[in-house]
């Protein structure tokens, strides 16, 4: 009987001191998952644009939709996740898992998608996003994406000619100039007209004006470069390219979410946010604009005739450049080009 009791004893002590590791263990099954969480990078500045207007708004917006389950770290160029040459490879890599990149800046990735860089080809950033985002769509480009998941592709508004102080309005006032530009593209273009361009990216700028490298600058109005309106004087508003951009995702990553966190991400991307970049642009764009028409600024508005001669005299650029895309595969480059040409070209 003794030994029966103790026994029974025993086996309630025992029960008593498992009751809370059952009690952890239910509370344990029956909590919120843990958080996810999501780094985000881009190539400008913790002020900039891209981050105030674009970047932070999309990850609270994602964090909100999905009621705090995800978590967006974002990331800049003041981190060593923000140089703007490994944007899409630090992203197919998993060091980030999300990412906003330049097109000029990744080399010879993302190819096809330079098509919408020629000149007077995009009218507005608006049309051209557009444009290209139907390309992907389309998979006429999307192949070239294959390895990541596509949020969003956009075009800035044409990028125009600024000068120190040459004025230019005919395509032979650019001969000799030395001028900065965004990607190969471009600089194919000034080559074939006698300028000298250098292919900088947006963080060599300033240091190149500085060290008096430059006559001027082929960009947007809507230029993360400190100091443009001080330093550019002359502007020529032809619609010389337009510089593409990319949003992409780890595809892995992605396909680990949650369906709910997919659906989330995919709610505020592809058209949705396709569509912001006109509006978005054209903010973007006024403070300089504006700041064009101060004293000794001037802007240049080629005439009809004008804007014609510069558009024969780049087309061979742009012939010789659909070819070449051609020999890399891209079969379709010359209907796609004429087809670019009749939906968002100034015609």
């Amino acid at each position: 009987m003794r030994r029966r009791h103790l026994l029974v004893k025993l086996v309630a002590i025992a029960i008593l001191a498992c009751q809370p590791l059952l009690a952890h263990a239910q509370k344990t099954e029956t909590q919120e998952p843990a958080v996810i969480h999501l780094k985000m990078s881009h190539f400008l500045g913790p002020k900039s644009f891209f981050q105030v207007d674009l970047v932070e708004p999309w990850a609270r917006e994602l964090e909100r939709q999905t009621g705090g389950k995800v978590v967006v770290e974002v990331l800049n160029s003041s981190s060593p996740l923000g140089n703007v040459r490994n944007q899409a490879s630090q992203v197919k890599a998993g060091t980030v898992d999300i990412a906003l990149g330049l097109r000029g800046a990744e080399g010879e990735r993302f190819m096809r998608s330079s098509i919408i860089e020629l000149p007077f080809v995009v009218s507005d950033a608006k049309r051209g996003s557009e444009a290209l985002w139907a390309l992907y769509k389309n998979n006429v480009i999307a192949d070239e994406y294959k390895e990541f998941k596509v949020l969003a592709l956009f075009v800035q508004n044409p990028g125009l000619v600024h000068t120190k102080q040459t004025r230019v309005v005919e395509l032979s006032d650019l001969k000799d100039l030395r001028l900065r530009v965004p990607n190969a593209t471009v600089a194919t273009t000034l080559e074939y007209v006698g300028a000298q361009p250098k292919l900088l990216q947006p963080d060599e700028i300033i240091p190149a004006l500085r060290a008096n490298q430059l006559d001027g600058i082929i960009t947007n109005w809507g230029t993360p470069i400190p100091g443009f309106n001080d330093e550019m004087k002359q502007h020529t508003a032809v619609p010389f390219y337009a510089s593409a951009f990319f949003i992409v995702m780890n595809k892995a990553r992605y396909e680990s979410l949650p369906a709910d966190v997919r659906t989330a991400i995919d709610r505020l991307s592809g058209d949705t946010l396709v569509a912001q970049f006109g509006p978005l642009w054209d903010k973007w764009d006024k403070p300089y604009y504006d700041g064009a028409h101060g004293p000794g600024q001037e802007i240049v508005r080629p005439d009809a005739a004008t804007l014609q001669r510069w558009k024969s005299g780049l087309q061979p650029v742009s012939d010789t450049y659909i070819k070449k895309l051609q020999q890399q595969g891209f079969t379709d480059a010359p209907a796609v080009y004429d087809g670019l040409i009749a939906k968002s070209s100034m015609q």
